[in-house]
């Protein structure tokens, strides 16, 4: 399958190929480790700070004011806090019980807002962010965060409780060397926590070449459910859950490309691809019953995978490049 890399106003086409041994998608040709940097614009989401984005008890978006919803008189009505929290995705960036003490480390950490939630959950944080001015801006913040590829660090064997990766793997060159390292970084019974999109959804072929992950250059991989609990398997993880996030943002992303090709004119699509990168809570309150219904069907754009190390396959083999 192909589609255009209609993001952030980059020319041409990303093809996407099936490996027949394996079912496994991924992109073919794809940028090499060296020039996949300039496929990242500028304005990349997770590296741009959100103003309206998601906001908790916890985080309240990071010392800016606290939004109405989390207000005294807000709180005052009843049953408002708990039904808004109902609605919410509880498992897009979900928070694994801290032990006492607890490491953890976030891949692709962006700019820290989930290194904080993490901190403030009682967890000891690390981070690790390919990009120079996002990892500073962490590191401004007091957050003990590296800046390079993944790939390139020597770190200690048993080292953390908990490795997480946001929306990372399917960056990767190579998510089976990547996951075979992290369980070699986790101790004995840690968690590796990650999301990736998901490709076996209704959402892949109804926009076709308008759909929201397929138009992102820097997706080198697309996993499925099965090909995610292949990729464990082969990796010395087993997997514990397997959670479908309650979120339709691919669908406001994939409508928002759609009405941008076809009456570029109009300003509403942008507003949708705005919406995606930074949603407001009113958007995503109207979206929940629908996107807690899609998931319940298993029919959600992304998928949160929790796992923990077992003893290595007896097939060292790689079925993802």
């Amino acid at each position: 399958m192909t589609a255009s890399t209609l993001l952030y106003d980059r020319p041409g086409q990303v093809r996407i190929v099936r490996c027949v041994e394996c079912g496994h998608y991924y992109q073919n040709p794809r940028p090499t480790r060296e020039t996949i940097g300039l496929c990242y614009p500028q304005n990349y989401g997770p590296h741009v700070e959100s103003g309206q984005g998601e906001a908790t008890e916890s985080t309240q978006d990071l010392g800016t004011k606290k939004p109405w919803y989390l207000s005294g008189m807000a709180r005052s009505v009843p049953g408002l806090r708990r039904l808004y929290y109902a609605l919410g995705d509880r498992f897009s960036e979900m928070l694994p019980p801290a032990p006492r003490p607890g490491r953890a480390l976030e891949i692709g950490c962006g700019r820290g807002r989930y290194l904080e939630m993490l901190q403030q959950g009682g967890w000891n944080v690390e981070g690790i962010e390919p990009a120079f001015e996002p990892g500073e801006r962490c590191r401004d913040r007091g957050l003990h965060v590296q800046t390079g590829a993944f790939e390139d660090f020597e770190l200690e064997k048993g080292t953390y409780d908990a490795v997480i990766a946001w929306m990372v793997i399917e960056h990767l060159h190579d998510p089976v060397s990547a996951l075979r390292e992290i369980r070699r970084l986790l101790r004995p019974g840690g968690l590796l926590v990650f999301s990736v999109p998901n490709l076996a959804c209704w959402e892949t072929w109804f926009f076709r070449g308008y759909h929201f992950i397929l138009n992102e250059p820097t997706h080198l991989h697309h996993f499925t459910p099965r090909s995610i609990k292949r990729l464990l398997a082969l990796t010395g993880f087993q997997l514990g859950r397997l959670h479908y996030q309650e979120n339709l943002y691919n669908v406001v992303g994939s409508l928002g490309l759609w009405l941008s090709k076809c009456w570029p004119r109009l300003y509403d699509g942008q507003r949708l691809l705005d919406f995606c990168e930074s949603p407001s809570m009113s958007g995503r309150l109207a979206l929940a019953p629908f996107a807690k219904l899609a998931a319940a069907m298993r029919q959600t754009g992304r998928i949160t995978v929790v796992a923990t190390p077992q003893s290595l396959p007896n097939n060292p083999g790689s079925a993802v490049a």
